[in-house]
């Protein structure tokens, strides 16, 4: 039998490696639009927001997303700044207090599926909450009378870093490969989770090469790229690279991605760079 330090140790051990597997994701919503609806207030005017930020909390592949924080920028209103989330269902709802004239907001963000958002439309909603405002009785309803409404399309712009950088020449040019820890979206197909290769090809500028990781876009997420591994062969026409990147997935499991011809990636790249 296991003295009993060593199975508060083990346990403690096991939970701390499973919220190391919680991640952060930053959002921001792009063509954005926003208007007032039913109830108007002389002068407060929420049409034309400009920006509005999410930040996403998950714990791992199989959990639901948790929005933490939503900041909603107008031009003619101040900031809307709303917590505490409560997701069911896909419907992320919210109270906050204080907000303009308001007492109590009822706030609903919905239409996207966090668990798949890569280039999703998005949708805010905003209700004055059946509370007494300063400019009313009471509103019928579950979620009050209707107030603003916000929508767009959501961006990953989850900041990544550098895990691995490869240096070498190529066609007499220096070329520098930077290994990018944030999987993303393939521009040329938003349904491909894709790690991302920043280029520096002197004489050809800046390129981005993309290669595929074999996982579903919600697993990619948590998937961590952290070594980028370049083999040379002698071909007919001279030396050949290859490159396949080394990655982790969120139980720290080791995976190689498959293999590509480094010219055919740096062709494809500079290619669509210009």
């Amino acid at each position: 039998m296991f003295p009993k330090y060593t199975l508060v140790a083990a346990i403690s051990a096991a939970f701390l490696a499973f919220e190391a597997q919680a991640k952060t994701f930053k959002y921001e919503i792009q063509d954005i639009t926003s208007s007032n609806a039913s109830l108007q207030y002389p002068g407060l005017d929420l049409n034309g927001a400009d920006s509005a930020t999410l930040i996403i909390d998950q714990a791992d592949p199989s959990s639901p997303a948790v929005i933490t924080s939503l900041d909603v920028n107008f031009p003619n209103a101040s900031k809307l700044s709303v917590r505490n989330f409560n997701s069911t269902n896909g419907l992320h709802r919210a109270t906050v207090g204080n907000t303009w004239v308001y007492r109590q907001l009822n706030i609903e963000v919905h239409g996207v599926d966090f668990q798949n958002s890569s280039d999703q439309n998005i949708y805010i909603d905003g209700f004055v909450s059946e509370a007494e405002s300063f400019i009313g009785a009471n509103q019928p309803g579950n979620q009050g009378q209707p107030l603003f409404h916000v929508g767009g399309r959501l961006v990953d712009v989850t900041p990544g870093k550098v895990t691995d950088i490869k240096i070498l020449t190529l066609d007499g040019n220096r070329l520098r490969l930077s290994l990018n820890d944030k999987i993303a979206a393939n521009p040329n197909n938003n349904h491909e989770s894709v790690i991302v290769i920043d280029s520096l090809w002197f004489g050809n500028g800046e390129a981005k090469l993309y290669i595929p990781i074999p996982m579903a876009n919600n697993e990619a997420k948590f998937a961590a790229p952290y070594k980028l591994n370049i083999s040379t062969t002698s071909g007919p026409e001279g030396d050949e690279h290859f490159i396949h990147v080394l990655a982790k997935d969120e139980r720290g499991n080791e995976f190689p991605t498959a293999e590509f011809p480094l010219q055919h990636l740096l062709e494809e790249a500079y290619r669509n760079h210009q």
